[in-house]
């Protein structure tokens, strides 16, 4: 008779949602996908879930079309026996957890319930996260439910911050003297989304048939949070973000890189403290972090809505304000998302190192894979590449506006070749969390 199969959970948990899936170990195959959201809303928490059978297995239900219903501890746990049947949920053996900030971390962290190590590395790691308060905080308690529930599981914490500890020393300083008093984590410049930067790494690699250390690109991830990042040589060498998620560029509700006296004049008490989802942070992070960005600046998170305000269907002789403003915003990222990309293309053509050569500069994130129009007014910026080596190439608009999953976006013989890449940070926390469990074995 086989064996029962045996799975690991990838858990990705960000400020207000919570995405989820389940592989099966051997084949690293998706058997469940879903996400909660609300959940530090005042209305109830939904969850929505998707059964992706890879062949109908006895106990399984088919599931494959979208469940939804509101969270709770009972209808969690039957939803979890209905797919995998009884006992099912003691079949997952490893939990990988998307961490935000790991701190000095150079490799993921193993947590085993029970072992003598764990309320240290949990105590640790909420130090860490008042760095990434709005992330981590979270991240972290989920992994002690999971701790709690499902105690025979090993939990892997995989950090974003991992893939960029290979930046140069002279990137991640800051020009600022070193405290006086004792820090959790030294302030330096971290960088974050890494675990997507990994995975987009691995996808070019393989699209473009070489070893990912001879890899060259700019990788634009460009979400509610954005971030982008220079891989030369297969190893990150300059990301946007630094000591935290704040830094580089504006955000659905993050202000991005600013003068840094500016929230003094704004906001005259901002060192005092505020409590935000259970945790004390300063006014100064909570107005920066969840008042600033797309939302103060024309009172939507949305990039898409954004776009259609600036750019509407009917031409009209007089803006509306609503216009005026969402244009101000669409042109505002466009520069300084602009500012990142060339400064990027620039230390990269112009490196002594064998690996200058740019092989991609891709988007990816939900605003990435889905504004088709900034991607256009991106690669537009670098026309005079395309001129000045008389390539008459450019952006492919059928595959830049109707196209879809990963896939070039710029005609052949571009000097600027577009790519667009979904990046997968479920697999390459599933990856890293099966690699390190059998490493503590």
């Amino acid at each position: 008779m086989a064996a029962a199969p045996e799975y690991c959970l990838a858990v990705n948990c960000g400020s207000s949602s919570i995405k989820f899936k389940l592989y099966q170990t051997r084949s690293q195959q998706v058997l469940l996908a879903g996400s909660a959201s609300n959940v530090q809303g005042s209305s109830p928490a939904k969850f929505a879930f998707k059964h992706v059978p890879q062949q109908q297995q006895q106990n399984s239900t088919d599931l494959s079309e979208k469940v939804e219903r509101e969270l709770d501890s009972s209808t969690s746990y039957q939803d979890v026996e209905q797919v995998l049947g009884k006992g099912g949920k003691d079949r997952i053996k490893v939990i990988a957890h998307r961490i935000v900030h790991g701190g000095t971390a150079k490799e993921p962290v193993v947590i085993k319930h029970g072992d003598k190590s764990e309320q240290e590395t949990l105590k640790r790691m909420d130090e860490v996260s008042d760095f990434a308060p709005l992330h981590n905080h979270h991240a972290m308690l989920i992994v002690k439910t999971c701790l709690e529930s499902l105690p025979s599981a090993t939990s892997v914490l995989c950090f974003d911050t991992l893939f960029h500890t290979t930046i140069p020393t002279f990137r991640t300083t800051y020009a600022i003297s070193t405290p006086p008093h004792d820090t959790p984590v030294p302030l330096v410049r971290y960088g974050f989304h890494g675990l997507s930067y990994a995975s987009i790494l691995k996808q070019m690699s393989e699209e473009l048939s070489i070893p990912s250390k001879e890899v060259n690109l700019v990788v634009a991830h460009l979400g509610s949070g954005g971030s982008c990042c220079l891989i030369q040589g297969g190893e990150s060498k300059n990301t946007s973000m630094g000591l935290t998620p704040l830094e580089g560029l504006p955000g659905g509700t993050r202000s991005g890189s600013l003068d840094a006296s500016l929230i003094f004049h704004h906001t005259p008490d901002c060192s005092e403290t505020v409590e935000w989802s259970g945790r004390p942070i300063s006014k100064a992070e909570f107005v920066l972090t969840k008042e600033s960005g797309f939302k103060a600046l024309t009172g939507s998170t949305d990039f898409g809505e954004i776009i259609q305000r600036a750019f509407p269907d009917s031409s009209s002789s007089s803006p509306s304000k609503e216009q005026e403003t969402a244009l101000l915003t669409y042109n505002l990222y466009l520069d300084r998302l602009l500012g990142f990309i060339s400064s990027y293309i620039t230390a990269l053509l112009s490196s002594p190192s064998p690996h200058n050569k740019l092989l991609g500069l891709v988007f990816s994130g939900g605003i990435g894979e889905r504004s088709a129009r900034l991607r256009n007014d991106v690669l537009e910026h670098f026309r005079w590449v395309e001129e000045l080596a008389g390539s008459q190439a450019g952006v492919d608009e059928k595959s830049n506006e109707a196209g879809e999953g990963r896939r070039r976006i710029t005609k052949d013989g571009s000097r600027i070749s577009g790519w667009v890449v979904e990046t997968d940070e479920e697999l390459e926390c599933v990856q890293l969390a099966m690699a390190a469990s059998e490493a503590d074995k």
